[in-house]
């Protein structure tokens, strides 16, 4: 069979790549991160909330242009020819029996055929990955000026997709960085990378560091070794547990035979032992170490080539893994109707049951940026937001402003399903099920500003004042509450309602006193250190986040 389809054109087996995550792009329901990258892509800008830009710049690619799935998918699905374009010069252009064999390690990662169509951050991280260690091994080759700009270029490319990219650079440049210390073009690099990843470091810079202080916080969770065995059994998967007896011969029956060999072997070695210590602070994300597909595929590639021996074996099982993987994608596909199980991320129907209730009337969920920009996608553009309390993170919907535009107006609030009011109407998502009722005045209370006073003596009273941007009816259609809230050690919120405010009623302006109290909760009367603070909430859910400054008390 190899000799038979030897002479074939790597032009040919790319173009049947290309055509299949086109269809794939088009007919496979999506998954909630990508209509949140989608909104993204709406308001271009050099950084957001939880990604860098690179993610939203693909979608774009398509977004406005090219209909549903299809569209939103499409620059991933160009990247993902990209990437294999990469890898294909990396490992100067194979021909003959050498391409089957890299065709073969390519369609049989599984990040490779996920991330050729599905538009997440992971899809340009692949690519860049590619293109940074292309432009590194000539740079190592031929150490010069111009070749360190590109591999620069490439750094910053990295930066763009993912902050994952700073680990990749780290690991990969260690064990050469002696030599790398005393080049001058290296150093070019190094400028190049910075002064093009600038941008986004002033947007972090003026917005508060948001993507840097969220990804850096609250993750030292107990030690439990569940979080261990899912990191080793999710890496057999992802990179196929059929490859590892060949990927264990790479590493114990060859030796790297040049200093990029050597960066890559180290850089395998060192990116999964650094995400196996990240499962002592808490859940690490399968995805994280999908970058490793590319120096697999060249360190098993290049054994191969030296122990001719090891191709037989290894390309089969290279296309066992690709027969499991089209079976998947073929499940992806299907119709829905023809599937005897719940298709996977198939939102679709909700959100248009959804839609039938509220109509032109906007939704806003309580804690899920993911319905709410699923709702957006689905419905052509209907009217969706988001707001999020204590229970939950925050998101990119937190800094844009665009809810202001439902202030005072009719919504549908779509709640949790612990959300306790009157009147409220179960409604099922593929998820499960949240509560839903109609809001005839929504106000909206996210920004008002709030200020905390504590009480000096036991004698004196805990005063919170308002500032509000808006005049907000705090005794509306759905009434809201005032909260005292401590931040525990472990990340989480307890909270306690405040009562008898003084007020139903902030104007907009000048601070407003809201409460002055000594309230009588746990929380005050708890012996030992409290980080303190307040917010406020909408009738039977938890308060609002980061109304207030904390303040710690003794």
């Amino acid at each position: 069979m190899l000799h038979s389809t030897a002479t074939v054109r790597p032009f040919y087996l790319l173009l049947a790549w290309l055509l299949l995550n086109l269809t794939q792009a088009a007919l496979t329901p999506l998954d909630p991160d990508e209509t949140y990258y989608w909104m993204y892509a709406g308001q271009l800008d050099w950084g957001y909330f939880d990604h860098p830009p690179a993610v939203a710049v693909l979608i774009a690619l398509g977004r406005d242009w090219l209909p549903g799935s299809f569209g939103l998918r499409f620059g991933h699905v160009l990247a993902g020819c990209a990437t294999l374009t990469g890898l294909y010069y990396l490992l100067d252009k194979p021909k003959g029996k050498s391409l089957w064999t890299l065709a073969a390690l390519a369609a049989a990662q599984p990040m490779l055929e996920v991330y050729g169509f599905i538009a997440t951050p992971d899809g340009p991280l692949l690519l860049f990955t590619t293109l940074y260690l292309l432009a590194y091994r000539r740079f190592l080759q031929r150490p010069g000026y111009l070749l360190g700009a590109v591999w620069g270029l490439t750094m910053a490319a990295l930066l763009y997709s993912k902050y994952h990219g700073l680990v990749l650079m780290l690991f990969s440049v260690l064990p050469n960085l002696g030599y790398l210390i005393r080049s001058p073009a290296a150093w070019v690099a190094v400028v190049t990378g910075v002064a093009l990843f600038f941008p986004h470091l002033y947007w972090q810079y003026s917005h508060d560091y948001p993507s840097f202080r969220y990804h850096l916080s609250g993750r030292d969770d107990p030690y439990q070794f569940k979080y261990t065995l899912q990191y080793i059994i999710n890496q057999l998967l992802i990179f196929s547990p059929f490859l590892l007896y060949h990927y264990v011969r790479t590493f114990t029956g060859d030796h790297a035979r040049d200093r990029f060999e050597r960066s890559l072997r180290w850089l395998v070695a060192a990116i999964l032992v650094f995400f196996l210590y990240t499962t002592t602070k808490g859940r690490t994300e399968a995805q994280w170490t999908a970058l490793l597909s590319i120096p697999l595929i060249y360190l098993t590639y290049r054994a191969v080539q030296r122990f001719p021996s090891w191709r037989y074996l290894l390309v089969r099982l290279c296309w066992l893994t690709v027969g499991i993987l089209m079976v998947a994608r073929l499940l992806l596909m299907a119709p829905r109707t023809w599937l005897p199980f719940e298709k996977p991320f198939d939102h679709q129907p909700w959100v248009e049951r959804l839609q039938e209730i509220a109509g032109d009337t906007p939704v806003i969920v309580e804690n899920s940026y993911r319905f709410a920009s699923l709702y957006e996608f689905y419905t052509g553009g209907k009217p969706a937001w988001t707001f999020t309390d204590v229970a939950y993170r925050p998101s990119q919907y937190d800094i844009w402003q665009r809810d202001t535009l439902y202030h005072d107006h009719p919504v549908y609030l779509l709640g949790q399903a612990n959300w306790n009011y009157s009147n409220l109407d179960t409604f099922l998502t593929q998820k499960g099920s949240m509560r839903l009722r109609r809001i005839d005045s929504f106000q909206l209370v996210t920004d008002v500003r709030l200020d905390l006073e504590l009480p000096a003596t036991s004698s004196d009273e805990l005063r919170v004042y308002a500032t509000a941007p808006r005049n907000i009816d705090l005794a509306g259609s759905l009434p809201i509450r005032l909260f005292l809230i401590n931040r525990l050690p472990s990340g989480d919120y307890e909270y306690e309602q405040l009562t008898g405010i003084k007020v139903n009623y902030l104007r907009a302006g000048a601070p407003t006193l809201l409460y002055a109290g000594r309230p009588a909760g746990k929380i005050m009367n708890f012996d030992g250190v409290k980080e303190l603070s307040v917010g406020l909430a909408y009738r039977g859910m938890p308060p609002l986040r980061d109304q207030s400054p904390t303040i710690e008390m003794q």
